[in-house]
C-alpha cells in the first residue's frame, strides 16, 4: 500500500522530476491493468491504516474501471465493502470533501447499472435511501448527500441526452428507465419532498420577492452548508429525471409551495439552481395542450413578475432570463407543434397567446438590463418569436393578431432600438469591448429586420421618430441639454439602417418609383440636414465620424443622380460641405489613426464615383490641402531580410502610412482631370508630381555611396506613388490630351526607364518600375498612330530593351507580369505599324528566353511554391501566344525566319505539354491545345487566315502547316482520346472530360475546317433542325478531314465506313455534341 500511496502522490504532481514521474504513471498503469487490481484496492479500502484523500480517489477511478468486466458476484463483493465503507463513514459522521464523495457516488451510480438488470441487484437505492432516513422523515446529512449524488449519477449513466450512445447501451438505458419508473420512482419522489420539507422547512409564506437579500423561509436561513448542498443537490435530481419521469410526481402543490420558497430563499445557490429546475421541467417532451396546462399550472409568470430585476444580483437575474426565455419560447413551439384543428380551438390558442403576452413584460425587464450578458439570455426568444410572426402574417384562418398589433411591435422595436446604444459607461475606444457591443447590435438588427419585415410602415415610423430623437433633438441645444455621443452615434446607426433598408428595397417599391418615394426622400432630407449639422454632430466622437463618411459613400448617388432632389436645398452647397469635411479635422486630418485612414480610403471611393462638378479653385484648393499628406515618413523597422537585390516587402516592416497615401494619390490624379483650365491641369500635376521626381534624383544619386534599404524603398514608394497619381487619370479622354500633357507623360517615362536602368539589379524598384510603365502605356495607348506612335514606340522601345538585357534577372512572378504587359502591347499594336514592327522584333527573342527559364526552373523545382510559379509561367507563356491569334496578329509569325523557327518550337511545345497530359496540369494541358487550335485557325492553310490582319502578307508562307501542325495535331487528338492512359480515371475527371476533351473535339473541328470558317453552333443547330440541309455556304476543307479519316483507319484499324461516320458526326455536331459522341466512343 506505502508503494502505491507514495506513487500516487508522485503522479499528483508533487516532484519535478520528470523521468521519476515517467516511472510513476507506467507503475500506476501496470497497476491498473492488472486484473485483480480492484480487490488489492478493496483491501487498501478496508484496511485499519490511514489511506490519503488521492489514494482513494485513485482506488474508485480503479473500481469504476473494472466494474463493466466483473461478475455478478465479484461487483457484489464491491457493492458490500463500499457500502461498508460508507456506513463507517456516517457512523463516525466523517464529511469526505467533495471530490471522494462524487467519486464514491459514480461508482455506486456504475454498480447499479451493472447489476440491476441481472436481478442480483436490485435495491441499491432502496439500501441508500434506508442508511439516509429511518422513519422518512429525519435525515442523516452525509448518507442523504451519497443517496443524492448516486441519483444524479445514475441519470447522467442513463438518462442524459447529450451523451450519443451506440444502440445495445441505448436499449440497456430505457430498460433501466422503465424499471426506475416502475419500482423506484414513486419511493424517489417522496424522498425528493421529505428532504426538501426537512431542509428548506414547513413555511407555506412565499415571502415578499421584491428584495431577495432580507426575505427567505425559516428553514433556509439556519441551514448549514452541508444542508445547504443536500437542497441544491436534490432539486438537481428532480431537474434531471424530469425530463424522463412522470411529471405529476413531483408537481403536486407541496412541490410547488417548496419550489417557490427555494426560489425566494437567501442563498443565491440555490436560487439559481431552482430557476435551472424549472428550466428543465419546462423543456420535458409533452403534447402542445399537455405543456400549455404545464406551464398555467406552474405560474411562473406571475412568480417572476415579483422580482425588481435591476436590484438582483447578476447571477440569479441570469438565472431568471433564461427561465423567462424558456417559458416564452416553450409557449411559442407548443403553438408551433399545435395541429391546425387544436389551434382552431379558441380556449387553446388564446390561453397560449395570452402566456406570450405575459412573458413579453418579463422579456423587456432583461433585454434593458444594463449588463448585455443578461440581455443575450432573452434572445433566443425574441428569434423564435418573430420568426412564429413571419410565418403567420398571412394566415387569415388562424387569429393570432394579439401577438403582432401596433402597440405590441411599437414597444418591442423601440427598446430593441434603445439596446442598440452604447452604454454610459462605456467610452467607445477600447477594440475588444467595441468589438462585442457590435455583435449583440448585429443581433439586435437581426430582429430590427424582423419587424421591418412584419410592418414595414410602422417600422419606418419608429425609425424616423428614432433618428430625430437621437440625432437631431440636441443640435444648438434645442432641448436644453447638451448633446451625448452616444445619442447621435445611435441617431447615424438607424439612419444608416434606414439607408439600408431603402437600398434593399425591403417594402417592395416599384424600382422606378424608388428614388421618387416618400421614405427615401424623407431620408435624403435627413441626410442633408446631417451634413447641414455635421459640425455639431461630428466633433463628439470617432466612432459617429466613421459612421457619417461610411453613410455619405453608400450614398453617393444622392450627388450624381439629378432626379434625387430635395426641396430647399442646393446640392452643389451640400457637395461642397461634404468635400470640406472630408478634408477637414473630422476626416482625412483627424488625430484618430482609424478615422484618418478610413477615410483616406472614402474620400477615394468619393471622388472616383462622383467625380465631383465644382469649379476648379475648389479642385486646387482640395489638392493643395492634401499635398502635405503625400510627403513619406517612414522608417524601416524589420526589414525581414539583407538582400537588397531580392526584397520580400511583405517581410519588410516599416512605420509611416504608405498603403493609405496611396488612396489620397489616385483622388488626387481624379481630380485634377476634372479640372477645366488645361493650362492650371498641368501646372497643378506638375506640381504634385515634381516632389517624387526630386526623391528618385536623391535615390539615383546615392546608388554609388548610401544604398541601403531605405532608399530603395524610398525609390519604390515614389514610383509607385507617380503610377498611382497617372492611375487617376485612366478615363482622362483623348479630346482632353494635348502638347503638354503628352509632354508629362514622355517626362515620367524618363524619368522611370533611367530609374529602372540604374536600379535594374534590385527587384523591387524594377516591380514599381514596371507598375509605372502599366499604367503609362493605358493612357499613352489613347493616342493614334499619326500623333502618339512614335511616342509609344520610344517608350516601349527603351523598356523593353532594359528588360529583355536584364531577363535572368527577373523573377518568375516578374516574367508574368511581363509578359501580360506585353500580351496589352499585341492589342494596342493592331493599328500602330510602329509598335508592331517593334513586337516583331521581340517576339521570337522572348518566347527564346521565356522558354529556356522554364526548362531551367523545372530541371531545378524542388518545392511546391516553385512549381506553381513555373506552371503560372507557363500558363502565361500560352495566353501571350493566344493573344498573338486573338488580336488577329498571326503575320507576325511570318514576318521572319526567326519568327517561323520560334513558331516551329512554339508547336512543339504545345504538343509536348499534350503529350505528358498525366504529368502535367489539366488547365495547362487545355491551355496547350487551344493554343495548338488557334494556331491551325490562323495557319493551319500555311498562310495567314485572317481578314482582320492588317499586317498580313500573302508572300509569308508557312511550309510546315501540313505537316508539322496539322498532322501533329491529329495524332495528339488520337493520343487524347483512342489512346488515353488511366482512361477509367481520367474520364471520371470533369475537368478532363469537360476541359481537355472539349478542346480537342474544338481542335479537329478547327482542322476538319481549315482555311474556311468554322461554323459556329448557331449555324450547326440550325443545320440540324432542318435534317442535315445545308443552310450555309460554309464548307469543311476536304483534304484534311480525309487526313483525320486516314488517321483513324491507319492508326486505329477504323474500318472506313466507320471513320467516315466519324467525321460526319465532327462536321455536323456543335462542339459539345461531338465531346459526348466521342466520349461514348472512348467509353
Amino acid at each position: 500500500m506505502e508503494d502505491l500511496q507514495q506513487a500516487i502522490e508522485i503522479a499528483s504532481g508533487y516532484t519535478n522530476d520528470s523521468v521519476l514521474k515517467q516511472r510513476t504513471l507506467d507503475f500506476i498503469q501496470q497497476f491498473k491493468a492488472s486484473p485483480d487490481s480492484w480487490r488489492h484496492c478493496l483491501t487498501i479500502l478496508s484496511s485499519e491504516g490511514s489511506v490519503t484523500p488521492n489514494l482513494k480517489f485513485f482506488i474508485f477511478q480503479v473500481f469504476d474501471e473494472k466494474i463493466p468486466s466483473l461478475t455478478d458476484q465479484e461487483i457484489l463483493t464491491l457493492k458490500d465493502a463500499i457500502l461498508s465503507y460508507l456506513k463507517n463513514l456516517i457512523d463516525k459522521n466523517q464529511l469526505e470533501p467533495v471530490f471522494l464523495r462524487n467519486a464514491v457516488a459514480k461508482t455506486l451510480g456504475l454498480i447499479f447499472v451493472h447489476t440491476t438488470l441481472s436481478s442480483s441487484y436490485q435495491t441499491m437505492i432502496e439500501d441508500l435511501l434506508s442508511l439516509a432516513t429511518k422513519d422518512g422523515q429525519t435525515f442523516n446529512e452525509i448518507a442523504t448527500d451519497y443517496y443524492l449524488k448516486t441519483l444524479v449519477i445514475i441519470h447522467q449513466e442513463i438518462g442524459d441526452q447529450m451523451i450519443t450512445r451506440d444502440k445495445e447501451e441505448a436499449d440497456r438505458n430505457n430498460r433501466l428507465k422503465d424499471f426506475i419508473r416502475d419500482h423506484e420512482m414513486v419511493r424517489m419522489a417522496g424522498s425528493w419532498r421529505e428532504i426538501l420539507r426537512r431542509y428548506v422547512g414547513d413555511n407555506k409564506s412565499n415571502g415578499d420577492a421584491n428584495t431577495t437579500s432580507s426575505t427567505s423561509t425559516a428553514g433556509i436561513v439556519s441551514a448549514s452548508p452541508a444542508a445547504a448542498d443536500i437542497i441544491d443537490t436534490t432539486l438537481l435530481s428532480i431537474g434531471l429525471y424530469s425530463s424522463w419521469i412522470e411529471i405529476n410526481l413531483i408537481l403536486d402543490q407541496t412541490f410547488l409551495t417548496i419550489f417557490y420558497q427555494c426560489l425566494t430563499s437567501n442563498n443565491q445557490k440555490i436560487q439559481i439552481r431552482t430557476a435551472g429546475m424549472f428550466i428543465d421541467i419546462l423543456h420535458k417532451k409533452m403534447p402542445p395542450p399537455k405543456k400549455l396546462e404545464l406551464i398555467d399550472f406552474l405560474h411562473l409568470i406571475d412568480f417572476i413578475n415579483q422580482f425588481n430585476v435591476k436590484d438582483l444580483d447578476f447571477s440569479f437575474a441570469q438565472a431568471l432570463a433564461q427561465l423567462s426565455e424558456q417559458l416564452g419560447s416553450e409557449c411559442i413551439d407548443l403553438m408551433e407543434r399545435s395541429t391546425h384543428d387544436e389551434l382552431k380551438y379558441d380556449e387553446f390558442r388564446n390561453l397560449a397567446v395570452s402566456k406570450v403576452l405575459e412573458v413579453i413584460p418579463l422579456i423587456l425587464q432583461f433585454l434593458e438590463h444594463e449588463y448585455d450578458d443578461i440581455s443575450l439570455e432573452v434572445f433566443p426568444f425574441l428569434s423564435n418569436y418573430f420568426l412564429f410572426l413571419k410565418k403567420n402574417i398571412v394566415n387569415e384562418d388562424l387569429d393570432f393578431s394579439a401577438l403582432n398589433n401596433d402597440q405590441m411591435l411599437t414597444t418591442l422595436l423601440k427598446k430593441i432600438i434603445l439596446k442598440m446604444r452604447y452604454d454610459e459607461e462605456d467610452d467607445g475606444d477600447d477594440e475588444e469591448s467595441i468589438e462585442l457591443f457590435n455583435e449583440v447590435r448585429s443581433k439586435l438588427t437581426s430582429f430590427q429586420d424582423s419587424i421591418v419585415i412584419i410592418n414595414d410602415m410602422l417600422s419606418l415610423e419608429v425609425m424616423i421618430e428614432s433618428i430625430n430623437e437621437f440625432l437631431f433633438q440636441h443640435l444648438n441645444g434645442q432641448d436644453g441639454k447638451s448633446a451625448n455621443w452616444r445619442d447621435i452615434e445611435l441617431g447615424l446607426y438607424q439612419l444608416t439602417y434606414y439607408s439600408e433598408m431603402l437600398r434593399n428595397n425591403v417594402m417592395n417599391l416599384p424600382k422606378t418609383m424608388l428614388n421618387a418615394s416618400r421614405p427615401y426622400y424623407v431620408f435624403n432630407e435627413m441626410l442633408c440636414k446631417v451634413v447641414d449639422n455635421s459640425t455639431d454632430i461630428l466633433v463628439s466622437h470617432p466612432l459617429i465620424q466613421l459612421l457619417f463618411f461610411e453613410l455619405i459613400m453608400k450614398h453617393y448617388t444622392f450627388f450624381t443622380n439629378s432626379n434625387i432632389q430635395v426641396d430647399g436645398v442646393d446640392k452643389t452647397q451640400i457637395l461642397l460641405k461634404v468635400l470640406k469635411i472630408f478634408v477637414s479635422n473630422f476626416g482625412i486630418f483627424s488625430e484618430n489613426p482609424k478615422v484618418k485612414y478610413r477615410s483616406w480610403y472614402l474620400f477615394y471611393r468619393f471622388i472616383r464615383l462622383t467625380r465631383p462638378q465644382v469649379d476648379d479653385f475648389v479642385i486646387v484648393e482640395l489638392v493643395e490641402s492634401l499635398t502635405p499628406l503625400l510627403e513619406f515618413s517612414f522608417g524601416v523597422k524589420e526589414a525581414g531580410n539583407t538582400n537588397l537585390r531580392d526584397i520580400d516587402l511583405t517581410l519588410v516592416e516599416e512605420t509611416g502610412s504608405f498603403e493609405n497615401q496611396l488612396y489620397l494619390l489616385e483622388a488626387i490624379g481624379i481630380l485634377i482631370t476634372l479640372m477645366g483650365d488645361s493650362d492650371q491641369r498641368i501646372a497643378i500635376l506638375q506640381g504634385v508630381l515634381q516632389p517624387f521626381f526630386s526623391n528618385l534624383e536623391k535615390c539615383i544619386n546615392s546608388i554609388e555611396n548610401n544604398l541601403d534599404i531605405a532608399t530603395l524603398l524610398q525609390a519604390h514608394h515614389s514610383l509607385v506613388s507617380i503610377g498611382t497619381i497617372v492611375k487617376g487619370f485612366e478615363s482622362f479622354h483623348l479630346d482632353q490630351y494635348n502638347d503638354k500633357f503628352i509632354e508629362i507623360l514622355q517626362q515620367i517615362s524618363q524619368v522611370v526607364l533611367i530609374t529602372l536602368e540604374r536600379f535594374d539589379d534590385f527587384n523591387v524598384v524594377r516591380e514599381a518600375c514596371s507598375f509605372c510603365m502599366v499604367r503609362l502605356f493605358i493612357l499613352l495607348s489613347k493616342l493614334d498612330s499619326d500623333h502618339g506612335g512614335a511616342v509609344v514606340q520610344d517608350v516601349l522601345s527603351k523598356f523593353i530593351t532594359i528588360t529583355m538585357n536584364g531577363f535572368d534577372k527577373r523573377k518568375m512572378p516578374e516574367i508574368v507580369n511581363f509578359l501580360n504587359f506585353v500580351t496589352q502591347l499585341f492589342h494596342y499594336c493592331t493599328s500602330v505599324e510602329q509598335v508592331y514592327l517593334l513586337l516583331s522584333s521581340l517576339l521570337a527573342p522572348l518566347i527564346g528566353k521565356v522558354m529556356s527559364r522554364i526548362e531551367l526552373e523545372s530541371s531545378n523545382a524542388a518545392d511546391d511554391f516553385t512549381k506553381r510559379d513555373i506552371l503560372d509561367l507557363q500558363k502565361s507563356l500560352i495566353s501571350l501566344l493566344a493573344s498573338v491569334s486573338n488580336d488577329n496578329l498571326n503575320s507576325l509569325w511570318l514576318m521572319s525566319d526567326d519568327n517561323k523557327q520560334i513558331l516551329a518550337t512554339v508547336i512543339n511545345l504545345m504538343l509536348s505539354y499534350s503529350y505528358n497530359y498525366s504529368g502535367n496540369d489539366i488547365s495547362l494541358v487545355r491551355a496547350a491545345i487551344s493554343e495548338l487550335n488557334v494556331l491551325n485557325r490562323g495557319l493551319g492553310a500555311g498562310k495567314v487566315f485572317d481578314s482582320e490582319d492588317k499586317f498580313k502578307n500573302d508572300g509569308n508562307i508557312f511550309e510546315k502547316s501540313e505537316e508539322l501542325l496539322i498532322g501533329n495535331s491529329i495524332m495528339i487528338c488520337i493520343e487524347l482520346t483512342f489512346k488515353l492512359q488511366n482512361k477509367e480515371l481520367l474520364l471520371k475527371d470533369a475537368q478532363f472530360r469537360n476541359g481537355v476533351l472539349l478542346e480537342v473535339s474544338r481542335l479537329l473541328k478547327t482542322i476538319a475546317y481549315v482555311g474556311n470558317e468554322v461554323p459556329d453552333t448557331n449555324t450547326l443547330m440550325k443545320e440540324k433542325k432542318n435534317g442535315n440541309a445545308t443552310t450555309t455556304n460554309i464548307s469543311a476543307n476536304d483534304v484534311t478531314c480525309q487526313q483525320i479519316s486516314n488517321a483513324l483507319t491507319g492508326q486505329l484499324g477504323y474500318p472506313a465506313d466507320a471513320a467516315n461516320e466519324f467525321i460526319r458526326q465532327l462536321i455536323r455536331s456543335t462542339d459539345r455534341q461531338f465531346t459526348k459522341y466521342l466520349i461514348g466512343l472512348i467509353e
